[in-house]
């Protein structure tokens, strides 16, 4: 009789719980833990932007960053100059670097656990790109690639309050699917919205052969040259997909005016040309 009892109370404030609270029990349930994060090229990188006192006054509606985090530091200079003009949400795209899941462009609703706390999905968008069947939720996909992941820090860190949308694309994606999908991002996207690529470029190369493939690869972006793009391996970038999404919205939103902020390689970084490197572009559109 006295196990029925307890048994009772303990069901009636397991109800009054979930009454009282249903969002947030929803909320806490539904994320994701931000497992990319290297704490001390974090804080190094911004020691830099901050010492380095900048200031930003455009309006920044799309942009390419890396997400290996060894470039920690361009990532911060990029999200610092956003928090001059702090969109809503941001749709991040990056490579499927593991090809994994059922479709060649996935999110996730769920939020993302960070350090300096959680980022927030933007449901309503992300419904709207599965709904014309464009995306496709995997929640088993996104946490373990560090190319969307990765960056949740940065987003929380600088732009406490913006949401996001992610999305992984399998480099199986065509020229004709890439168009689609930019099509379907113009129509969720406004003012208050920044499209980022996440994307490493130049791999496996020597500092100075890097840079000769960024010349190349830069002269195809500039050109919105999409055949170009596409007929690239990984020498020259790791996702011809993401970056041509981009540029593709960039182009119907009318927001094609560019600025290269930055352009290295982790054999600069490290001052070692002898080894293998990876080449990074941070570059904004306004």
């Amino acid at each position: 009789m006295r196990f029925i009892k307890y048994f009772l109370l303990g069901l009636i404030v397991l109800v009054v719980i979930f009454l009282v609270f249903p969002k947030t029990v929803k909320e806490e349930a539904n994320l994701h833990n931000s497992n990319f994060f290297e704490r001390e090229s974090f804080f190094k990188g911004a020691e830099i932007v901050e010492n380095n006192h900048i200031t930003y006054d455009k309006k920044i509606s799309g942009g390419i960053i890396p997400h290996h985090l060894l470039a920690g530091f361009i990532i911060s200079d990029f999200f610092k100059r956003l928090t001059f003009n702090p969109p809503k949400t941001i749709i991040l795209i990056g490579p499927n670097h593991y090809e994994k899941g059922n479709f060649k462009s996935l999110t996730s609703l769920y939020g993302w656990n960070t350090p300096f706390g959680i980022v927030s999905s933007d449901r309503e968008k992300i419904s709207k790109l599965v709904d014309v069947n464009l995306l496709k939720i995997d929640e088993e996909t996104l946490p373990g690639d560090h190319s969307v992941v990765g960056i949740m820090p940065y987003i929380k860190f600088y732009l406490p309050n913006t949401k996001v949308v992610l999305i992984l694309l399998s480099g199986l994606m065509t020229e004709n699917d890439v168009k689609l999908l930019s099509d379907s991002l113009k129509t969720v996207s406004d003012e208050n919205t920044t499209i980022i690529a996440s994307v490493d470029f130049s791999h496996y190369l020597r500092g100075v052969e890097a840079q000769e493939k960024d010349k190349k690869t830069l002269e195809l972006i500039k050109n919105y040259n999409y055949p170009g793009l596409f007929s690239l391996n990984n020498d020259y970038l790791d996702s011809a997909s993401s970056v041509s999404v981009l540029l593709m919205t960039m182009q119907s939103l009318n927001k094609m005016n560019m600025e290269v902020l930055q352009n290295t390689n982790s054999g600069v970084i490290e001052n070692d040309n002898t080894r293998q490197s990876t080449s990074y572009f941070s570059i904004v559109y306004y």
